[in-house]
C-alpha cells in the first residue's frame, strides 16, 4: 500500500502545479481543472486542501515570498563578504526564475496586482523587506570599503532588483529566447564595476 502524503506535501505539489500552469499559459489559464491535471490529482483533492483560486493565489504569494525574500534574509545573516552575499542572492533569484517561469508571470499579472488587494499588499510588504535586506548588505559593503562610498544603499538595492525584474520580464515575454544564466553573468559583472 502506498503511504498517504501529508497535507503539507500535497499543498506544495498543488502550488508547484499552479506555478507550472502559470509558467506555460499565464495566470488567466489557472483553473482548478488545469492545476488538477498538471498535479495528477482530482479537482476534489485540490478543494480538500484549498478553498479555491484565491487561496491558491495566497499560497503562491507565500511560496514566492519565502523562497526569494526568506532566502535573501538567510544569506544576509551569514558571514560572507557583502558583495558575495549580493552575488549569491542575485544568482539564486535568477535561477529560481529559470526553474519557475510562473513566478514573474504571477508577480507581474494584473489579476494579482488589481484583482486581490490583500495578496497585492502581502507581496508589496515582502518586496519592501527584500529591498531593506539588500540595502542593509550594501550599506555594510560601503562601511567595509568593498563598495563605493558615494552610492545610496536603497537605490542600489532597487537597481539590483530592477535588473532581475526587467531580465525576467524580457525572458518571459520572449519565450526564454536567451540563456538566463549567461545574461545574469553579464549583468552581475557590470553591476560590480558600477559599485566597486
Amino acid at each position: 500500500m502506498i503511504p498517504k502524503k501529508s497535507t503539507r506535501i500535497r499543498k506544495e505539489e498543488i502550488v508547484q502545479a499552479a506555478l507550472a500552469v502559470i509558467g506555460k499559459r499565464g495566470v488567466r489559464a489557472l483553473t482548478i481543472a488545469a492545476i488538477a491535471e498538471t498535479a495528477g490529482m482530482s479537482e476534489a483533492n485540490i478543494y480538500r486542501h484549498f478553498g479555491g483560486k484565491d487561496d491558491i493565489h495566497a499560497a503562491l504569494g507565500e511560496f514566492i515570498g519565502t523562497v526569494v525574500m526568506g532566502k535573501a534574509a538567510t544569506i544576509a545573516a551569514g558571514s560572507r563578504d557583502p558583495l558575495e552575499k549580493l552575488e549569491t542572492i542575485f544568482f539564486s533569484h535568477m535561477a529560481l526564475i529559470g526553474e519557475h517561469p510562473g513566478i514573474p508571470r504571477f508577480i507581474f499579472s494584473e489579476d494579482v496586482q488589481l484583482g486581490n488587494q490583500k495578496l497585492a499588499e502581502a507581496i508589496a510588504f515582502r518586496m519592501r523587506s527584500y529591498v531593506e535586506t539588500l540595502a542593509g548588505i550594501i550599506a555594510a559593503g560601503i562601511n567595509e570599503g568593498d563598495m563605493r562610498h558615494d552610492i545610496a544603499p536603497r537605490e542600489t538595492a532597487l537597481t539590483l532588483i530592477g535588473m532581475i525584474q526587467f531580465t525576467a520580464l524580457r525572458w518571459t515575454i520572449g519565450g526564454a529566447a536567451f540563456e538566463l544564466r549567461d545574461e545574469a553573468e553579464k549583468l552581475w559583472d557590470n553591476f560590480c564595476r558600477l559599485v566597486r
